[in-house]
């Protein structure tokens, strides 16, 4: 037996094992960090970041609102989302790259792009504006070697004021070129989420997440005696008077219960999740 390629496969399947699984994702335009939360404990993991066909002698660019700056800390996606109610900009496709582009993305684990298995978001949400339509594209681990760039994407219309959801089924790998990957294989080595844009629109986002996360989602509180409301202050979900209630991720497992006035949440993974008590189908989302 070769030790060397036993060790070697080993150590392999150790890193495979450990990779970062994201449960659910999202972010709206109350966000003042620029950050979406993804469930990664890694500090650049989720800030939006803006990219163009520059590299490739490209002249596309995005033009965001004028009145915007970055704050103290070098941030400006925050202030843009606390001006606007989420990112709002102009996207102008050049013509000095054959395949022009531009858009916005994040990174799902850190900002060193590593994969993670994002299988269970069953797709994504958008609540957004724009002048023209756009893709999502599923930017995977080391795509110049994965899929040579011809990531799965999804086709997303233009619209105004409009939310939609898109189930990973109708995410798709262009044809005639690039490397072809199983979407199964794929989903679970995904780096980051990117809005891609081949044509020029004025675009606002004010929501994104993971399947079913998205305002147009969210179960309003059932009226009960008291008005009984969850209000969550940092890690802990209070309720004005004692409950029996539990949290519940996304797939439908309990996380955490009380039976009490409040909730410690100091060790769940951030994410959106439901609060169920008695009387009461609550959405909250945990940063």
């Amino acid at each position: 037996m070769n030790k060397k390629l036993t060790f070697a496969a080993l150590a392999a399947a150790a890193v495979a094992a450990s990779a970062f699984t994201s449960t659910s994702m999202h972010w709206d335009g109350s966000d003042t960090e620029g950050k979406v939360v993804t469930g990664s404990e890694e500090e650049t993991a989720g800030y939006w970041y803006e990219y163009t066909d520059k590299d490739n002698d490209g002249d596309s660019k995005i033009v965001f609102p004028s009145d915007v700056e970055a704050n103290t800390y070098g941030n400006f996606y925050g202030p843009l989302a606390e001006a606007y109610g989420g990112i709002k900009a102009d996207v102008q496709i050049g013509t000095a790259y054959e395949y022009a582009f531009a858009g916005f993305g994040f990174n799902i684990v850190s900002e060193n792009q590593e994969g993670a298995d994002i299988t269970s978001w069953g797709g994504i949400c958008l609540k957004y504006s724009s002048t023209g339509g756009f893709a999502i594209e599923l930017g995977i681990e080391d795509e110049a070697n994965t899929t040579e760039y011809n990531n799965y994407k999804a086709t997303v219309a233009k619209a105004s004021n409009s939310g939609t959801s898109i189930g990973w089924a109708k995410f798709k790998q262009e044809t005639g070129w690039g490397k072809k990957v199983d979407q199964a294989e794929a989903l679970t080595k995904i780096a980051a989420i990117k809005l891609k844009f081949t044509s020029s629109s004025d675009f606002l986002l004010n929501e994104i997440g993971s399947e079913g996360t998205c305002a147009m989602y969210a179960i309003k509180p059932i009226a009960s005696l008291g008005s009984l409301k969850a209000q969550l202050n940092g890690r802990t979900l209070s309720f004005g008077k004692a409950v029996k209630a539990e949290l519940v991720n996304l797939q439908g497992q309990v996380i955490a219960s009380t039976n009490g006035t409040s909730m410690d949440l100091s060790k769940v993974q951030a994410g959106v999740y439901m609060v169920r008590a008695e009387g009461l189908s609550q959405r909250i989302l945990v940063k």
